[in-house]
């Protein structure tokens, strides 16, 4: 098995785990997490502004970047795509927590906000920080994904 396929295993593994089993940001009792959005799904499709619709839309396509990544052992594109979508979500929290972008751009987070599916276990909530250990995997995963496709799938 080729370096990159390890690449991509590992950080479609890694990218999976950010997306559903750890916060990006810990306000307890509320966390922001992918299973948060997918929860809130009717109600964000219920308001019926375009613009949250849209953003909607573009976290569930990103959500599927561990997926995409983890495909990424059979096809180059694939991984590399997965990773720029982990690295553009993670990016945009670590920004959006720290509070480099504006509000306007920031407020796209709550999208992400809910209660605990399981309270202690799901999501894991290990603040680093403002931001929580979800948002670092997902970058770390993104990482790995990108290092991997742009290593190729190939056997030596």
């Amino acid at each position: 098995m080729g370096a990159g396929k390890i690449f991509c295993i590992l950080g479609g593994i890694v990218t999976l785990l950010a997306t559903f089993l750890f916060s990006f940001a810990d306000a307890a009792p509320f966390y922001l997490y992918y299973i948060g959005l997918l929860r809130n799904l009717g109600t964000w499709f219920g308001t019926g502004d375009p613009l949250i619709i849209v953003m909607v839309v573009l976290f569930l396509i990103f959500m599927l970047s561990g997926l995409f990544i983890l495909l990424g052992i059979k096809s180059r594109a694939l991984a590399i795509i997965g990773a720029i979508f982990a690295i553009v979500v993670g990016v945009y929290f670590m920004l959006a927590l720290y509070g480099v972008l504006p509000f306007e751009a920031a407020q796209f987070i709550l999208l992400f906000m809910n209660d605990a599916l399981v309270d202690g276990f799901v999501p894991l909530a290990v603040p680093l920080g403002d931001a929580s250990l979800g948002t670092y995997l997902m970058l770390g995963g993104g990482v790995l994904g990108l290092i991997g496709g742009i290593m190729g799938t190939d056997d030596f």
